[in-house]
């Protein structure tokens, strides 16, 4: 089976505003928040967020990266990326795909590791078949895939993609 495109770049920034907007309303009355992206394609989709949000929107929003290893998250060592501390502050875990859960646990066991108030989960595609009870708060689509098929996030040239293969 070839790439089936599922999303093309409109269709993306169309699920990033609603995710926008969705943070924020979550996040009304609260002055700050704290997107930390799984690197490298969630940090890239948490810094298209942040630019949403702040185009319409008070919202403080604190931009950090969290650097794992991908192809075994669960034993190897994590990283925060971050200016500032994590303590009592409003965490919102950012990925392009969520997969299997496992990148995310690796993540959300470092960021519990730092005392924060709260800690939610934004993906642009959320595929069904989880290994981990980790779910997405903020989903911009959701596939019932099967356990062969592989979801994909891609910019090229500044457009953006996701697909299916």
């Amino acid at each position: 089976m070839g790439k089936l495109l599922v999303l093309d770049h409109d269709q993306i920034s169309l699920k990033l505003d609603r995710i926008a907007w969705q943070i924020i309303e979550r996040y009304y009355g609260e002055e700050e928040i704290i997107l930390l992206g799984l690197s490298h394609r969630g940090t890239d989709i948490a810094s298209k967020i942040k630019f949403r949000i702040n185009k319409s929107s008070d919202l403080i929003v604190q931009l950090g990266t969290i650097s794992l290893d991908k192809s075994n998250p669960l034993l190897e060592k994590v990283s925060i990326d971050l200016g500032t501390k994590l303590e009592s502050k409003s965490i919102l875990l950012v990925d392009d795909v969520l997969n299997s859960g496992s990148t995310m646990v690796a993540a959300l066991r470092e960021v519990l590791n730092h005392n924060p108030l709260s800690v939610r989960t934004a993906v642009l595609a959320n595929r069904d078949h989880h290994k981990f009870p980790i779910q997405a708060n903020f989903v911009g689509i959701s596939l019932a895939t099967t356990l062969k098929e592989h979801i994909s996030y891609e910019e090229v040239a500044g457009k953006m993609s996701v697909s299916l293969s």
